[in-house]
């Protein structure tokens, strides 16, 4: 079920896309312009140019203005020690939903929820705990990334011809976990006896920004 507060900022987005066309008018004179819905994003470690988390996200806003007319405004913290004071701007600055993209907000983002109960949060792949009831306007954004590594797998033991496939995950947590997971069962469902190899670029947020590590461990 749609998270009621989520449901209606997805809704005034569809509203302020919906075409005018169908409604004649008598007058001549064009509509007039509706407010556009602002929307304010705070991109992971690694930030934008990643070609991978936070250009996807990117690329979701820049669908949603371009369909959807909203306007934008997106914010790099550098190292991430200053995450809850870039979503801080946003909410602060006139953005009616703001997103963390990662689960590294988690804490800021629940705090600022209960501190500006007007604007809607969503956090992508929200850390929940266990009996933990989210504020009304923060939605936790999961994904069942298990099923596209599974999807990965597999194709890399199709494509292998040495029956060793390998797997470097960014930190080692449960979330990357998931993807191992995916992973392995991707390749068994294929080649059942083949060796995967699995190496992590780290223990901290920074391994998600450490190519040179993941090359070096590939």
């Amino acid at each position: 079920m749609a998270h009621p507060r989520i449901a209606h900022a997805a809704l005034a987005l569809a509203v302020l896309a919906a075409p005018l066309s169908g409604c004649a008018r008598k007058s001549a004179e064009p509509p007039p312009k509706t407010e556009a819905f602002k929307v304010g994003l705070v991109f992971d470690v690694g930030g934008r140019g990643d070609k991978s988390f936070n250009d996807a996200a990117y690329a979701g806003l820049d669908s949603a203005k371009r369909t959807l007319g909203i306007e934008f405004q997106t914010l790099e913290t550098g190292e991430g020690a200053d995450r809850e004071a870039a979503m801080r701007q946003l909410a602060a600055s006139g953005s009616q939903l703001v997103f963390g993209v990662g689960f590294l907000f988690s804490d800021d983002i629940r705090g600022l929820a209960q501190e500006f109960p007007n604007v809607e949060f969503a956090c992508i792949d929200y850390t929940v705990k266990e009996g933990e009831t989210l504020p009304p306007n923060l939605l936790a954004l999961k994904f069942k990334e298990e099923e596209g590594s599974y999807l990965v797998g597999a194709l890399a033991a199709l494509l292998s011809h040495t029956g060793t496939v390998g797997f470097v995950g960014g930190m080692e947590i449960p979330l990357i976990k998931k993807f191992e997971a995916g992973y392995r069962a991707g390749v068994a469902a294929v080649k059942p006896n083949a060796r995967v190899i699995v190496k992590y670029a780290g223990s901290t947020g920074a391994a998600f920004k450490d190519p040179t590590k993941g090359k070096e461990l590939a």
